[in-house]
C-alpha cells in the first residue's frame, strides 16, 4: 500500500482589522502561529507543514518553528475578503507545478 501525501497548510496574513498583528502576538510565551505549526508538526501522518503568508515577520517566525514557507502570498490573495479555499488552491497549485508534488490530503489550519 502506498503512503498518502498529507500536507498541512496554515494560512496567516499580516493584516488584521480586528486585532492588529494577531498571528504573531504572544500567547503563553510564543507567537500565536507557533501553536498551529507545532500542532501540525506533532501529527506523524502529516508530511509537510506549509505556511502561506504575505508578511515577512510571519515568514521568519514560521521558519523558526519549523514550517516551510515556499513563497510569499500574492497581495490579491491576502485581502480581508479572500476566501480560504483560494489560498489553499494557490498553495496546492504551487506544489504541483513548481515541485511536482501531489497532495492526497490537504489540511487547513488557522493560527487562531
Amino acid at each position: 500500500m502506498n503512503k498518502e501525501n498529507v500536507v498541512a497548510i496554515i494560512i496567516a496574513r499580516g493584516g488584521s482589522k480586528s486585532i492588529p498583528r494577531k498571528n504573531i502576538l504572544p500567547l503563553q510565551g510564543k507567537p500565536l502561529i507557533a501553536w498551529s505549526i507545532e500542532l501540525a508538526k506533532a501529527v506523524h501522518q502529516i508530511d509537510r507543514v506549509i505556511v502561506s503568508t504575505d508578511d515577512d515577520e510571519i515568514v521568519t517566525i514560521a521558519k523558526k518553528y519549523g514550517a516551510e514557507v515556499l513563497f510569499k502570498r500574492p497581495a490579491e490573495l491576502a485581502a480581508d475578503d479572500t476566501p480560504s479555499l483560494a489560498v489553499v488552491r494557490h498553495c496546492v497549485s504551487y506544489l504541483e507545478t513548481k515541485e511536482h508534488y501531489r497532495s492526497d490530503i490537504v489540511l487547513l489550519f488557522f493560527p487562531t
